[in-house]
């Protein structure tokens, strides 16, 4: 897990100008005002979590994607296929900011009824961190589960040539006094999106986080861009992708492995799958009941004895909510690198990015 380092000399800014600079750029390029609204607060949450390989360095991409067509303006959200606790939505290549939020606002409806609920999106979008997605579950004490597949990037297991995306798998589990305890990791080591932004940087990767183009670590995040990204934990990692692709993909009637749409090729539309879970605690348990465990749960990790050098257990999540804290008190800084290009963006539509 990352830790909170100090932040390097670089322009901040409030998160709230970031999200209504990116919202008006949106809606000056013709997306709809309130999906504009939705993608917009999807990209600051990622930085003020401190993801920012998914934040606003994002929205330049998604622009030229829309600008090519590959992106519908407005969404139209479809159920094709439902059942009392399970649905099928179709997202007609809209954002998948605004089809993930639908997606699981589907699948809590069916828990509040059913105890269980399931709703899986197909022709979606690129939609950000999966986290963003489990609040309406955590809104009703229900745990979240989050899957999305994405672009090519990671070969299977003893392969060399990219065919699962970095699927990253998200569970969301409110924890009564405690802050919810929430899982968002990719099953690759590093999402593609940290190695585009270590190039926009000008940094190095660590030779951990993928291969080159002939199968060899690298810490090049040019070459590794044209690689292949590497499993966490080996096989493990990549069994955890596949399974992925399976739920979110082919069970959605989406995309999967190699046929999702390069999201940084503006040649064709992805047809992402999405999978979303929400499970009503309440059907199971009591509420008290299992607050109190998790409580313990909680408890328990945080004194647990501490290796040799560590100075902190964390749980999942909670460095996530502490960046969070600081960023909303400090500002969000944005690389100069980063920063230009969302000036530029910004003047073609003219929507001045203006300094703090």
């Amino acid at each position: 897990m990352k830790e909170l380092a100090q932040e390097k000399a670089q322009e901040v800014f409030p998160a709230g100008t970031l999200e209504a600079f990116a919202r008006r750029v949106l809606e000056a390029a013709g997306v709809d005002a309130e999906e504009s609204r939705v993608v917009a607060e999807n990209l600051v949450a990622a930085n003020l979590r401190g993801i920012d390989s998914h934040g606003v360095v994002r929205l330049p991409l998604y622009v030229a994607r829309l600008e090519a067509g590959l992106v519908a303006p407005r969404t139209k959200l479809e159920i094709v296929r439902e059942a009392p606790a399970a649905c099928v939505l179709d997202a007609h290549n809209g954002w998948g900011a605004v089809a993930g939020r639908a997606g699981m606002q589907e699948a809590v409806k069916r828990a509040r009824r059913a105890g269980v609920g399931v709703a899986v999106v197909r022709r979606s979008n690129h939609f950000g961190i999966a986290a963003f997605y489990a609040q309406p579950a955590l809104a009703e004490n229900m745990i979240g589960i989050v899957l999305t597949n994405a672009s090519a990037a990671m070969p299977p297991w003893g392969g060399r040539d990219p065919y699962f995306g970095t699927n990253p798998i998200c569970v969301a589990v409110p924890a009564g006094r405690e802050r919810p305890v929430i899982y968002d990791g990719a099953t690759s080591v590093a999402a593609i999106g940290k190695i585009v932004l270590a190039a926009k940087k000008g940094e190095k990767i660590p030779p951990t986080w993928a291969t080159d183009r002939e199968g060899r670590p690298t810490t090049d995040p040019a070459a590794a861009v044209s690689g292949a990204l590497l499993p966490m934990g080996g096989y493990k990692g990549y069994g955890l992708a596949l399974m992925v692709d399976v739920l979110s993909g082919i069970l959605a009637g989406a995309a999967f492995g190699p046929y999702v749409g390069n999201l940084r090729r503006l040649e064709a539309p992805q047809n992402v799958g999405h999978f979303f879970a929400a499970l009503n605690i309440s059907a199971f348990l009591e509420l008290e009941e299992f607050f109190e465990g998790m409580e313990r749960l909680v408890g328990d990790v945080r004194q647990a004895p501490r290796a040799a050098g560590e100075r902190r257990i964390y749980l999942p999540g909670e460095i996530e909510w502490e960046w969070e804290e600081r960023r909303k008190r400090e500002g969000i800084p944005v690389p100069a690198e980063v920063l230009e290009e969302l000036r530029a963006l910004g003047e073609r539509y003219g929507v001045p990015l203006q300094s703090a």
